[in-house]
């Protein structure tokens, strides 16, 4: 139960800020005690939290997972590498028009990616300073200087792999490069390699790859 405890006020923020608070009394309760509900479809397990905010759109929700997963299984922060959303952090699903081959990915998942690896190298610091509720400062996180750094390079790779980041739902799944509506896709396995020792790669690993490949 230790564990867990540490993970009930982010969670319960991460409820407060979100823009559905219909759970927030059964967060709140857990400080004294009490539990998540379960269920199927329309329940807790089949929900997940929403911000209209660019960044917290992308950052929050893979917090929450993440910290569900940890205080669902009553894991210390340093096991979040055994959680599947940070396992494969560096498998990424790009979109290509089978059209005119090119490629495009939303950025709401671009910067889930910055996210997911921010949090599987930090968390556990946080985490183990007694500091998770920092978590929500952006200055700490996805407006952090080593943040903007690696978003630029990310950016930069997928401009030399000629990826567009592109909001294909708002525009009405339009292809950014060919002008195709409702075109036939597939989408590739781009890895991103970074050991933390050699110089960081990206590159297409798979073509028309399958779901299990992410």
């Amino acid at each position: 139960m230790q564990n867990k405890e540490q993970y009930i006020d982010p969670l319960i923020r991460l409820i407060e800020i979100n823009e559905d608070r219909f759970w927030l009394p059964y967060f709140i309760g857990l400080k004294n005690g009490g539990y998540l509900p379960g269920g199927g479809a329309g329940s807790l397990n089949d929900w997940g939290p929403y911000y209209s905010d660019r960044f917290k759109s992308s950052w929050y929700p893979e917090l929450y997972y993440i910290l569900r997963y940890l205080f669902d299984n009553d894991l210390s922060a340093d096991k979040i590498n055994e959680f599947d959303r940070i396992k494969f952090k560096n498998n990424i699903r790009v979109i290509r028009c089978l059209n005119c081959s090119k490629s495009y990915q939303h950025p709401s998942i671009f910067e889930s990616q910055i996210a997911t690896r921010f949090y599987s190298r930090n968390l556990p610091v946080f985490s183990k300073n007694n500091s998770l509720l920092d978590l929500f400062n952006p200055e700490m996180t996805y407006e952090k200087k080593q943040t903007k750094e690696f978003r630029k390079w990310l950016t930069k790779q997928f401009h030399i792999n000629d990826i567009k980041i592109y909001d294909f739902v708002t525009n009405k799944y339009i292809c950014p490069h060919c002008g195709i509506i409702d075109n036939e896709t597939e989408h590739d396995l781009y890895v991103l390699k970074d050991d933390g020792k050699s110089e960081m790669k990206f590159f297409c690993q798979k073509r028309n790859a399958d779901w299990q490949d992410f």
